[in-house]
């Protein structure tokens, strides 16, 4: 019984930035759901706060599918794509219409969601 439960807490131990130190969650099961964006932190250090109401939703499904769905103007768009963990789950990979992106995962919990870009701009989702 101690070993199943050494092997639980060692195999679902954070490895992000900005934790969390210890979860029960498998990282592809907080990952799962729908995400809204919070605010952006550009890598000068310039803050911008998102409205609930102007952040496009972005769903992550344990299949390695993603949508998201963004309302403009009244006009609702969504595009889809696929997901990926890459670098032993330290990054995130999505794919769109054939184009890629990976971002350094910061922070992922089942109600937050951090990401920096290669260009050093931070993005903080909360579930929505």
């Amino acid at each position: 019984l101690l070993l199943a439960v050494a092997l639980v807490f060692g195999t679902s131990s954070c490895k992000y930035e900005d934790g969390p130190g210890l979860s029960l969650r498998t990282k592809k099961a907080r990952l799962a759901g729908d995400w809204i964006i919070e605010k952006y932190i550009d890598s000068d250090g310039t803050e911008t706060a998102v409205k609930e109401a102007d952040s496009p939703v972005t769903t992550f499904d344990k299949d390695g599918t993603v949508e998201a769905t963004y309302t403009v103007l009244g006009n609702t768009s969504t595009v889809k794509g696929t997901w990926e963990f890459t670098d032993s789950k330290k990054k995130i990979k999505t794919t769109v219409d054939g184009d890629s992106g990976t971002e350094e995962i910061l922070r992922l919990t089942n109600k937050e969601f951090w990401t920096k870009d290669s260009d050093g701009d931070k993005t903080y989702y909360k579930a929505k």
